[in-house]
């Protein structure tokens, strides 16, 4: 552990950096993000592969019933799951640079113990939540049972702790390889299942081992590759609450915050299925996809800037903080006005290529979506910069503020627009968000002076 602290002290202290440490923050978050980047970039493309196989395997009707009990379970457990990662980074990086390897052995404990918990209370709410929304989704018997299975087996092998202590621990190379199995299983199993001719069973239960496969992943890579030490128990429970300030209040503001971040992407798959039908929710979520995947490589950015930020922010390397966030904005900008000239022109041949001529109907869907998700593209590096400052309070108001923009807009234009109103209210709450989030780290960045 005082391998990454001398690291860290070699390019950051109180007085601010040396001349050259920013120059060796950039390169390693250049390489850093380069993993990333290469890595999101191949699951970016084997998730819209896997995704047009499953359409056209089980067309539009089958197809938009899959997705509606797909969302289903990950919008539960994008609900009650916490983000357990951030909260390793975030007071990880605080040991870390106080060399206190024992402290960070119980906030490990702690974040496994919330995991464990926030997925048995999930299960439980996605087994007795499905006679109330199958009325609403005009799920059948069957359709009632596997979506309360899968949601449930979800939620089960779900974790955030581990890829926390690998970002932790600056191994973005573990990170890009272990988070390539999860859609190398959903690949290989959506082929399998197609020339099996399975069917909405078959992909569900592609989907639950991919997740399950990806977990495991990062476990090993975590504990074999670094021996991280976990303490569990009620003990170290409660002395990691003692010994992380404001531990419990960070994990359910940025829990609260994520499940608020994903709430129109799939709320509004669940909604426009239960209004407009599962062919519409099919075609609507397949024009999600595409448009978070064109930028995809770019957000994922995000989980390379965080830890650089955290440790930046100990160590108080103000003015490094405020030259990554304006150089990043910046070239998101541009990188986002790419991803709307992509998806407009060309979003019906990109359907079409993809999913095949029935699901050309979706292009409208796209387009719109394409321009909320380069919003969201623009200010991506926003959160992570109040998250590594502790405010997760102001992230989780400018959330909400936007979430409950977006219901009312969802309510006005859904009934008159269809999907395509549910598109325009996602792209309403994306501006909100950002112009809130902007504002306010402008207020932070002037603090600095």
């Amino acid at each position: 552990m005082s391998t990454v602290k001398a690291e860290f002290d070699a390019t950051a202290n109180e007085e601010g950096p040396k001349p050259s440490a920013g120059g060796t923050v950039f390169s390693r978050l250049a390489k850093n993000v380069g993993w990333l980047v290469g890595a999101r970039g191949f699951t970016g493309i084997l998730s819209i592969a896997y995704l047009a196989i499953a359409a056209r395997a089980l067309g539009p009707l089958k197809f938009g019933g899959w997705t509606l009990i797909l969302t289903y379970g990950q919008l539960i457990a994008n609900l009650v799951q916490f983000q357990s990662w951030k909260g390793v980074i975030r007071f990880g990086a605080l040991h870390i640079a106080e060399d206190r390897p024992d402290r960070l052995a119980r906030l490990f404990g702690f974040t496994v113990t919330l995991d464990a918990l926030s997925a048995v209370l999930g299960a439980a709410i996605a087994i007795l939540g499905v006679p109330s929304v199958a009325p609403l989704l005009h799920w059948s018997i069957d359709q009632q049972h596997l979506a309360a299975i899968f949601g449930t087996f979800l939620l089960l092998v779900s974790g955030g702790t581990p890829a926390g202590m690998l970002r932790l621990f600056d191994r973005f190379d573990l990170i890009a390889y272990t988070e390539a199995v999860g859609p190398l299983v959903r690949l290989f199993g959506s082929i399998t299942a197609w020339a099996m001719g399975g069917g909405i069973l078959a992909f569900l239960i592609v989907w639950g081992l991919a997740a399950l496969s990806q977990t495991v992943a990062q476990w090993i890579a975590a504990i074999v590759t670094h021996g991280a030490k976990v303490s569990i128990g009620r003990r170290s429970f409660s002395k990691a609450l003692s010994e992380n300030r404001r531990l419990w209040r960070f994990m359910v503001q940025t829990n609260f915050s994520t499940s608020l971040s994903l709430f129109w992407m799939q709320l509004g798959t669940l909604v426009v299925g239960a209004v407009a039908g599962p062919v519409e929710a099919g075609g609507f979520r397949i024009a999600q996809r595409l448009a978070k995947g064109i930028a995809k490589p770019i957000e994922t950015i995000t989980r390379a800037l965080y830890p650089e930020l955290a440790h930046l922010v100990a160590t108080n390397n103000h003015r490094i903080v405020r030259k990554i966030l304006t150089r990043v904005t910046w070239i998101a900008a541009g990188l986002a006005l790419v991803v709307v000239l992509i998806a407009g022109p060309g979003g019906r041949e990109i359907l079409y290529l993809l999913a095949g001529r029935r699901f050309e109907f979706a292009h409208g869907f796209l387009f719109l979506l394409s321009i909320a998700a380069a919003i969201d593209l623009v200010g991506f590096a926003l959160e992570p910069f109040h998250n590594a400052h502790g405010r997760t309070g102001r992230v989780l108001r400018v959330r909400a503020i936007g979430a409950l923009l977006y219901l009312i807009t969802l309510a006005v234009l859904l009934p008159r627009m269809g999907a395509n109103g549910a598109a325009v209210a996602a792209i309403v709450a994306s501006l909100v968000i950002f112009i809130q989030l902007a504002f306010s780290a402008a207020q932070i960045v002037r603090k600095y002076d």
